[in-house]
C-alpha cells in the first residue's frame, strides 16, 4: 500500500490528540513545528515539585513564571539547534548546486576558447581531459611561469598551455564539488529525519527520564492511529511495519517544507571578519590552491559533536560562512561574457619585473615635518656653551 501523508493530515492529527500526547509529538517534531504556549504552560505545570520527593504530588499546582521561562528557554535552544542542524547542510547543497552550474559553464567556455580562439586539436583536448585527475597543477604552473620569465616560450603558446591547465583545474574542481555535493545531500536528508532524543525531551519538559517512555509510546500510538485513518483502508498490511512507515513518511513530508533562515552574528571564524571575507572571495573565485581550498572547506563546514566542544554554535558558524558565500555569488558577474573575461584575465602573461617597477619605488624616502620633529626629539637640544 502506498502511504501518503500530507501536512494537513499531520496538523489534523495533532489537533485531535489530548494535551499530553500533543505535547510529546510536538517535541518530537520540534525541528518543524513550534510548541505552543498552551503546551509550554502544561509542561511547566506537569513538572514534579522538588519539595515532595516521595508520596503524591499536590493537586491543583499553580504555574510558576520561572518554570515557564525555563521550559521556553530550553525549547527554543533545542529548536534552534535542530533547525540549524538541517539548515547548515541545506545551505551547502544550495551553494554547491549553484557552483556546479557555474563550473559547467566555465568548462564549456574554456573548451570553446581552446577550439575556436586557439585552434587546439581534438587529440590534445582528449589527452588533457584524461590527465586532469593526476596532473600536478602547481608544479606545471610554476614550470610554465619559469619558461615565460626566461623567454623560452612565445606568448600564444603560453596562453594555450595556461588555458589547458585552467581547463584541467576546472575539471578537477568540478569532480571535487560533485563529491561534496553528494555528501551534503546525504547529510541534509539525515538531518531532516532526526527528532529530539528522550533525554532532550525530558530536559525540556523537566520530568524524570524514567517517566517518559510510557508517555511517548502512548502518544505515538494515538498519533499514528489517526494518521492511519487517512490512508486507504482496503489494503491490509502489517500494523507495526505500517506504523513505522507512517512515522518515517511524516518526516519526509515535513522535510519538504521551506528552511527557515537564521540571523547569525560573526563569532570569530578565521579570527577577523575581513580575513574571512578575503578567503571566501578567493574560494568562490577559484584562486586558492587545492590543499588550501580543502583545508578551508573543512574549516567552514566542520561540526563539533559534543556540547563541551561548542555544538550549539558550531552549525551557526557554518551558516554564517555560507550566507556570505551566497552574497558574494549574488554580487558577481555570472554572465557568459563576465566568466569569459575572468578566464581571459588568468591567461594573460605577467610582465617582467623591470617593466613593473615604478619611479616611486626608486625615489628616496623624504621625512615630513612630523617625522623631522620626532627625529629631533631623539637627538635632544644642542648645548650652546659646547659650541664655543
Amino acid at each position: 500500500m502506498s502511504i501518503c501523508v500530507e501536512f494537513e493530515h499531520i496538523e489534523t492529527a495533532l489537533q485531535a490528540l489530548p494535551l499530553q500526547s500533543r505535547t510529546m509529538i510536538q517535541l518530537l517534531l520540534l525541528q518543524y513545528i513550534d510548541v505552543t504556549q498552551e503546551e509550554i504552560d502544561y509542561m511547566a505545570t506537569d513538572q514534579p515539585d522538588s519539595r515532595f520527593l516521595s508520596g503524591n504530588q499536590p493537586q491543583g499546582k499553580s504555574i510558576s513564571l520561572e518554570a515557564v521561562q525555563n521550559v521556553t528557554s530550553r525549547s527554543n535552544q533545542y529548536k534552534g539547534y535542530y533547525r540549524q542542524k538541517r539548515e547548515r547542510p541545506g545551505m551547502h547543497v544550495e551553494f554547491l548546486k549553484e557552483m556546479l552550474t557555474i563550473l559547467d559553464r566555465k568548462i564549456r567556455i574554456v573548451e570553446r576558447m581552446l577550439l575556436e580562439d586557439f585552434s587546439t586539436d581534438e587529440d590534445t583536448m582528449k589527452s588533457t581531459k584524461s590527465q586532469a585527475p593526476s596532473v600536478l597543477l602547481r608544479q606545471e604552473l610554476r614550470k610554465l611561469e619559469r619558461a615565460w620569465e626566461h623567454e623560452e616560450i612565445p606568448k600564444k603558446d603560453y596562453q594555450v598551455q595556461r588555458l589547458l591547465l585552467e581547463f584541467q583545474a576546472l575539471l578537477r574542481r568540478r569532480a571535487i564539488f560533485r563529491r561534496r555535493f553528494k555528501i551534503s545531500q546525504q547529510e541534509f536528508l539525515s538531518a531532516g529525519l532526526s527528532s529530539l532524543k528522550d533525554h532532550e525531551i525530558a530536559h525540556v519538559w523537566g520530568i524524570p527520564l524514567g517517566s517518559l517512555a510510557g508517555r511517548k509510546v502512548k502518544a505515538l500510538e494515538q498519533f499514528l492511529k489517526i494518521l492511519q485513518g487517512n490512508q486507504d483502508p482496503s489494503s491490509p498490511s502489517n500494523e507495526n511495519t505500517q506504523a513505522l512507515d507512517l512515522w518515517r513518511e511524516t518526516f519526509n513530508t515535513l522535510a519538504h517544507r521551506p528552511i527557515e533562515r537564521s540571523l547569525i552574528e560573526y563569532d570569530g571564524l578565521e579570527k577577523t571578519e575581513e580575513s574571512l571575507m578575503e578567503k571566501l572571495e578567493a574560494f568562490v573565485s577559484g584562486l586558492m590552491s587545492e590543499p588550501e581550498e580543502s583545508k578551508f572547506w573543512t574549516n567552514i563546514t566542520k561540526v563539533n559533536d559534543t556540547e563541551f566542544s561548542g555544538s550549539w554554535a558550531s552549525h551557526a558558524r557554518s551558516i554564517l560562512a555560507f550566507q556570505r558565500l551566497h552574497a558574494l555569488l549574488n554580487d558577481m558577474d555570472l554572465s557568459d561574457e563576465g566568466l569569459e573575461d575572468e578566464i581571459s584575465a588568468k591567461i594573460i602573461p605577467k610582465q617582467a619585473d623591470d617593466q613593473i617597477a615604478t619611479e616611486e619605488e626608486e625615489k628616496p624616502v623624504e621625512l615630513g615635518e612630523q617625522g623631522l620633529g620626532v627625529l629631533n626629539s631623539f637627538m635632544g637640544e644642542q648645548d650652546d656653551k659646547r659650541r664655543g
